[in-house]
């Protein structure tokens, strides 16, 4: 074991996957990475570089905006390899600071029948925003309002405003919330199952929600949608 193993030994025992971490690692990883799709035949995308890559074969993308023209793209973790999600044509992926894209801990590689993929680099990526500036802000713009609440709730608010904005943002304007685990909405905002059934179980009691099996129905929307922005 090499030295550089060794001091890290101890503190990689606390990162061993379980299945739990896993699932949770699987949903929220393809939630941040290849998210939008754009029509790579745009006319504004015409010059754009493509490469073809064989089936299995890893695709460079730092500091590279990539869309997948032809076949399919998998996106897996970088160190445990298992699959987080497949991207299609006209999916997007890679390191773009400029976009606010990242892999994160992933990595793409070549579907079965191969992948061609159109690149940009930061100039071509520049030129594309002057073309198209509101088609990228449509784009990317929701995605950042999103991280934006996703970092202050974790930052800054108690598990019952996290627990209100999500049942908010499920029920999408209506009453009742039906096909949603406690243990999904768990997973959605980081938290214990049990931390959320408390607080369900808290909201019930409030006169804010009605649980039944299954199905989650909002009765107060005006104070749950307070308690969110607590």
């Amino acid at each position: 074991m090499s030295e550089r193993s060794s001091k890290l030994a101890n503190l990689q025992r606390r990162h061993r996957l379980t299945s739990r971490m896993r699932a949770r690692s699987v949903k929220i990883l393809a939630s941040k990475v290849g998210y939008f799709n754009i029509d790579s035949s745009r006319a504004s995308l015409e010059a754009a570089s493509t490469l073809s890559f064989v089936p299995g074969q890893l695709i460079p993308c730092k500091n590279l905006l990539c869309i997948v023209k032809s076949g399919w793209v998998q996106i897996r973790h970088s160190q445990y390899k298992y699959v987080i999600k497949q991207i299609v044509p006209g999916g997007v992926f890679g390191e773009m600071p400029l976009l606010g894209q990242t892999m994160l801990v992933t990595e793409p590689v070549a579907g079965a029948a191969g992948s061609i993929i159109t690149t940009m680099d930061t100039d071509a990526v520049k030129e594309w925003i002057a073309v198209e500036p509101i088609k990228v802000l449509e784009l990317i713009g929701p995605r950042l309002v999103l991280s934006e609440r996703e970092y202050f709730q974790t930052q800054c608010q108690l598990a019952d405003s996290a627990v209100a904005d999500i049942l908010l943002r499920l029920a999408n304007s209506h009453k009742k919330i039906e096909g949603t685990t406690q243990a999904e909405i768990a997973e959605q905002i980081g938290m214990y199952r049990e931390t959320v059934n408390a607080v369900l179980n808290e909201l019930k009691s409030a006169g804010l929600i009605d649980i039944q099996n299954k199905s989650i129905t909002i009765l107060d929307h005006d104070a749950l949608a307070e308690l969110s922005e607590l």
